[in-house]
């Protein structure tokens, strides 16, 4: 479900920003999340469906996936992680700061 929003959010910025415009192509830089249970696949497909209908050419999404990172309050580290965790890594702390907990960020759209 996920998926289609992500996909609505894309076709609604490509008609505030490339409708009218002549282009040859359209990159939109995308980041997933490190939580996000969607998948490159299944934003590309959701897009592809979308898009039918809208009817955007050239369009390019170039998707990558952010790694999970945690800053400790208490030793002030920084850890990137591959889980969900309770304790800082280091010092094992259960204070801590997730970041890069967005789940989907249109980075850029650059129109060519």
């Amino acid at each position: 479900m996920h998926d289609i929003i992500f996909a609505k959010n894309i076709i609604d910025l490509l008609k505030e920003k490339a409708a009218g415009h002549c282009h040859q192509r359209i990159t939109v830089n995308i980041t997933l999340g490190p939580f996000t249970h969607v998948t490159e696949q299944s934003l590309r497909s959701a897009f592809a469906l979308l898009n039918e209908e809208a009817g955007f050419k050239g369009v390019f999404l170039n998707i990558r996936k952010n790694k999970a990172r945690i800053k400790c309050n208490k030793c002030k580290v920084s850890s990137d992680i591959n889980a969900p965790i309770n304790t800082c890594p280091l010092c094992g702390a259960d204070d801590f700061e997730l970041i890069n907990n967005e789940e989907f960020i249109i980075d850029s759209l650059e129109i060519e």
